[in-house]
């Protein structure tokens, strides 16, 4: 009995000294536990809406291991109190105090371990990037509500990417050299290019095939589709001196205009493939001694008459000859038609280096021209149906606007750094922006660059 007795003892004074410190760690760990709250947080997980579950430790947001790796689409294995993360050939391995355990999910600092997988995170915005996002975006032009095609220069070449504008993800259309801007159709469904030899091919772009539509090895310049697809005007020979056109269906060319005139430029076609405007550049006159050597730079240059003028030519009317619809000293860009040929639209340069560009209209019946929007700098017109969309300048930055193309009431759109130097506008309005090389989309009124 007595031994009984005292092993009994010495179990209460182990209970008594042993247990309390034991519980009361227990409890200080509950507390932290409950100090840790799991919540949810809105992520930007490579252009779409992800919640992350998320703790707050001491000031700083830990992130669900799982959560932001299934978000970035890598791999995940856990053993023995280690995680490893891989995602394509890159990984991140946690242990320890690189770990926080709550409620049985690991949480981890977010930004270590997204770079270590070759991702980014933005900290103040929540954006998580995982996708290689393309660099030095030079051109870009919409084919449907979701993808742009992003064109940019190579070592011998141009490479021509699709890229989806919700997250940035690119794939290659086409590396080519010595060939044409590609142009998209109206509907989005193909884009044609020429090659040096001016051999048209068009690309399907569901399918990515290409097929070569004419042999034709005349010289073809700033080439347009026909409304219906059909067709691919352009500006012919090493002079622009005829307008033609090619058949798609069986690649035969077409003289639609030719009147002897060198030096056509900015040709649009109106929906009807009957009207077109176009700018008429005259050379300068160019004298020189005889008696001296033309290679010395001695002669003498006359640019009296040289100014760009705006014509407009009608092929349906019988032996008719293009219309010159300006005759003034202005410099001009950006030639647009109306979608039924009765205007036109230009941005007048101005006839000196201090000159701003203003949004001019022609009305062709009438042969009147007048100004639709001077209230600042315009540095591109882009037209889409009856709307016009314009780059101007707007205090220390830029701005994007929409003309109203009967009144000239202006709409101003966004506001965007004096870095953007091109819109990019669909059928529908949707508007892109490239600005010192980046590509960005905007969304909800935003701006998102989609590049790098």
């Amino acid at each position: 009995m007595k031994k009984v007795v005292v092993i009994s003892m010495l179990a209460a004074a182990i209970g008594t000294t042993a247990v309390t410190p034991v519980m009361a760690q227990t409890n200080a760990a509950s507390q932290n536990q409950q100090a840790l709250q799991i919540k949810n947080a809105t992520f930007t997980v490579n252009g779409k809406a992800v919640a992350i579950r998320t703790i707050n430790k001491s000031g700083i947001t830990l992130v669900s291991v799982r959560d932001i790796a299934l978000a970035i689409g890598a791999e995940i294995n856990v053993s023995k109190g280690v995680i490893k993360v891989q995602l394509n050939h890159k990984s991140a391995t946690l242990t320890g105090s690189a770990i926080t355990s709550v409620g049985g999910n690991s949480f981890t600092e977010p930004k270590a371990l997204l770079e270590k997988l070759g991702a980014t995170y933005v900290a103040g915005s929540n954006v998580v990037t995982s996708i290689k996002l393309l660099a030095d975006i030079e051109q870009a032009a919409w084919i449907n509500s979701s993808t742009l095609l992003a064109s940019k220069s190579i070592e011998g070449g141009r490479e021509d990417y699709l890229i989806d504008t919700a997250t940035g993800r690119s794939e290659l259309l086409l590396a080519s050299s010595n060939t044409s801007d590609l142009v998209i159709s109206n509907d989005g469904a193909k884009a044609a290019y020429t090659d040096e030899n001016g051999a048209v091919y068009v690309i399907t772009l569901a399918t990515k095939q290409t097929v070569q539509a004419s042999t034709d090895s005349s010289i073809k310049n700033e080439l347009q589709w026909s409304a219906d697809g059909s067709a691919l005007f352009f500006l012919q020979g090493d002079k622009n001196s005829v307008i033609a056109k090619v058949d798609l269906a069986d690649g035969k060319v077409t003289k639609v205009l030719e009147d002897k005139v060198d030096y056509k430029a900015d040709l649009s076609v109106s929906s009807d493939g009957g009207k077109f405007a176009f700018t008429v550049i005259k050379q300068p006159k160019v004298t020189a001694d005889a008696g001296k050597d033309v290679s010395l730079d001695d002669v003498a240059i006359d640019a009296t008459g040289t100014e760009p003028q705006l014509y407009f030519y009608d092929a349906a009317k019988a032996d008719n000859k293009p219309v010159q619809l300006t005759n003034d000293k202005t410099d001009k860009a950006f030639t647009q038609i109306s979608a039924d040929g009765s205007k036109a639209y230009f941005v007048s340069l101005g006839d000196d280096a201090n000159s701003t560009g203003t949004l001019e209209v022609v009305d062709i019946a009438g042969k009147t021209v007048k100004p639709l929007f001077n209230e600042q700098d315009v540095y591109q017109l882009v037209t889409k149906g009856n709307k016009l969309y314009l780059l101007t300048a707007k205090g220390e930055g830029n701005a994007i606007y929409n003309i109203d193309a009967a009144t000239g009431a202006a709409t101003l759109l966004h506001s965007v750094s004096d870095g953007v130097s091109e819109i990019i506008v669909s059928n529908n309005g949707q508007l892109a922006a490239i600005s010192n090389g980046l590509l960005a989309v905007a969304i909800n009124g935003k701006f998102t660059t989609i590049t790098k």
